[in-house]
């Protein structure tokens, strides 16, 4: 028969190790999500297994200003809430996005009678392209994508934005700039 001291020594033993495990576990949780650290697959990630991405200035050729502001401030806020993506200069990004706003069609300008008997209250049309730097490749191409705002998607919003854009446009900015994260993730 074992000493009872030895008995005892080995369950404080058993016990010590068990509860030692426990607590670098929860240490190793901790330093990783003090890290930033994210499990994969929590955000969507970028075409060609890219990790970082530039937003070129966006070009403007309608004739409403601060268009392009608005759509760089939207595309920076949807971009930078996914952990998997990282927006860097556009000299050592992986991915550059350029987008070109073609036209912007109003209820009080451009629209046709039809479209705005069918509740459309604005459309706007615009050109983006991804372009792969590292190979030199267009990743992504759509020449006319088009976003429309009707009057069951209208809604009034805040913006960051300092120039003076209707509700309904800044609605159709949120709409177009939300069309191309999810495409700029789900084409490929």
């Amino acid at each position: 028969m074992q000493n009872p001291s030895i008995l005892a020594a080995e369950f404080y033993i058993k016990k010590g190790v068990i509860f030692l495990s426990y607590f670098l576990g929860i240490t190793l949780w901790i330093f990783l999500s003090g890290c930033g650290y994210v499990i994969e697959g929590s955000n969507p990630v970028l075409p060609n297994e890219a990790k970082t991405i530039a937003l070129l200035p966006i070009q403007n050729q309608t004739f409403k200003a601060g268009l392009e502001t608005d759509l760089s401030e939207q595309l920076n806020l949807l971009l930078r809430s996914n952990s998997s993506v990282k927006i860097t200069p556009a000299g050592i990004a992986d991915l550059q996005i350029n987008i070109t706003l073609l036209s912007l069609k109003t209820d009080s300008a451009g629209l046709s009678k039809a479209q705005i008997s069918s509740g459309v209250k604005s459309i706007i049309q615009g050109q983006v392209f991804l372009e792969d730097r590292r190979t030199g490749r267009i990743v992504w191409e759509e020449s006319a994508l088009e976003v429309k705002l009707t009057e069951s998607d209208e809604n009034e919003t805040n913006s960051v934005s300092s120039f003076s854009l209707s509700g309904s446009i800044r609605e159709l900015i949120k709409l177009f700039a939300a069309t191309i994260y999810e495409r700029l993730f789900t084409t490929f």
